[in-house]
């Protein structure tokens, strides 16, 4: 198949760590992709133009005219901005349109989503919230990890037990809780909290955990990470899909997560990880507690690596995303 992907994000984040995975994996089984952005942006493009909002009429239409010179099967986008401009390129073209859906938030209607061909939700919970736009065809495919880059290495907890949280720092992320679950603990546990935020909301966190053991370890490497911490907590107040549950789930670290969101989808609770509601310090601290039985704790890791390698290894979703491509390419109209 010849595929654009686009995506015209200047920074790297999950979403345009997904394209750039797709892209690669796409290649690898023989397809002619192409990928479209901005000069510099964040997901490498062989083409550029400007993506300088929804109605950027002049993207569109040298959009267009490269879409006619490739006769291209495929063109499938990823950011919302990105949409729009797409739809109304492809207007009348014999071109199919497929665009993944990335966040919980609802999509605004436009009279330019008819031109949509397909549209790809990563969980149930995304994939309602396209219901209002009334797609032509829809599917849940997931997220996915390559279990090449994971080893599954479980091991048994430190003293005290070490506690992760891994990723962007914000309040909605629940470090607070996660604070206040620690607090409630007492001693026998640290929480060790990687990855980046606002300079100001982390000073907040430090202020916060004075006096409690809480180490800030700003970037981290996974291996080094998963290494150290004995269970991972994502106490998100609403979480898209989860990819570092995954990527836990993968290494044979416990997850406990909130109930909102992606989660819902990846864990099934007491099997392969824990669930607990969003704002809850004392559910963190019952499920923390809950893993310190080591029988659970190892059919835990052990199915939760199962369930990884059967559903969201990148080698078992990729075949998912070309049968889509494949089932709306078969459709007319």
């Amino acid at each position: 198949m010849r595929i654009l992907q686009v995506n015209s994000a200047s920074n790297l984040g999950g979403g345009e760590t997904h394209v750039l995975e797709l892209v690669d994996a796409l290649r690898s089984r023989a397809h002619d992709v192409t990928v479209a952005g901005r000069q510099g942006g964040a997901v490498h493009p062989q083409i550029h133009f400007s993506f300088s909002g929804s109605a950027d009429l002049i993207t569109a239409f040298r959009l267009r005219q490269f879409m006619k010179r490739k006769a291209l099967d495929i063109v499938h986008a990823h950011v919302a901005r990105d949409y729009t401009v797409v739809a109304a390129a492809a207007l009348d073209l014999p071109v199919k349109v497929i665009f993944t859906r990335h966040l919980l938030y609802p999509v605004r209607g436009n009279p330019l989503y008819r031109r949509v061909d397909g549209w790809i939700a990563p969980t149930s919970q995304m994939l309602a919230k396209l219901a209002p736009l009334r797609p032509k065809r829809s599917a849940i495919i997931p997220n996915w990890v390559d279990l090449n880059k994971f080893s599954y290495s479980p091991h048994d907890a430190h003293d005290p037990v070490n506690i992760g949280l891994l990723g962007q720092i914000a309040p909605h992320k629940g470090h607070e809780d996660a604070i206040e679950a620690l607090r409630q603990l007492g001693p026998g546990y640290r929480l060790i909290i990687a990855g980046k935020g606002e300079k100001s909301y982390v000073t907040r966190l430090q202020e916060i955990s004075r006096g409690l053991a809480v180490e800030f370890s700003g970037f981290a490497e996974f291996k080094e990470f998963f290494e150290k911490v004995d269970v991972l907590l994502v106490p998100s107040w609403e979480e898209p899909f989860g990819i570092v549950i995954l990527e836990s789930m993968a290494t044979g670290t416990p997850v406990i997560s909130t109930s909102a969101g992606g989660p819902l989808d990846i864990i099934r609770p007491g099997t392969n990880g824990l669930l607990v509601p969003p704002r809850n310090p004392k559910a963190l601290v019952a499920a923390v507690r809950t893993l310190s039985d080591l029988g659970l704790r190892g059919s835990i890791v052990e199915e939760a690596r199962r369930h990884v390698e059967e559903t969201y290894d990148i080698q078992k979703v990729i075949p998912r995303i070309e049968a889509f491509y494949l089932e709306v390419l078969k459709k007319r109209g």
